[in-house]
């Protein structure tokens, strides 16, 4: 019988096993990913990078989630949560490249 997440993730927690935490991010990428480019309006490549970033931050923190903590929920809440800082850092970068392009255009002319 395959194990729950909370098996997993208490291995993972306890153990450091690898083969845990590969088998929670197989189970969880899709719903990472797909929430994700909903939220980044289709961007598939920042998609990809708030699906990383994620996954990093679920292993740095694994252990100090509660035991009683519903993976899939916190996964989906940190996925809209870094997706929407990506989007909001997406667009102030833009913003200042804008800037600079007309700042340099003026000094061209």
């Amino acid at each position: 019988m395959p194990a729950d997440d909370q098996q997993l993730l208490r291995q993972y927690t306890e153990e450091r096993s690898e083969s845990a935490f590969a088998e929670l991010v197989r189970r969880h990428i899709d719903l990472v990913y797909a929430a994700a480019l909903r939220v980044v309006n289709g961007d598939t490549h920042l998609a990809q990078d708030v699906t990383q970033t994620v996954f990093v931050h679920f292993a740095r923190k694994a252990a100090s989630l509660p035991r009683s903590v519903l993976l899939a929920g916190w996964l989906h809440r940190h996925t809209c949560f870094t997706a929407a800082t990506a989007v909001r850092t997406e667009r102030r970068r833009k913003a200042r490249e804008q800037i600079a392009m007309q700042m340099r255009a003026l000094d061209d002319a």
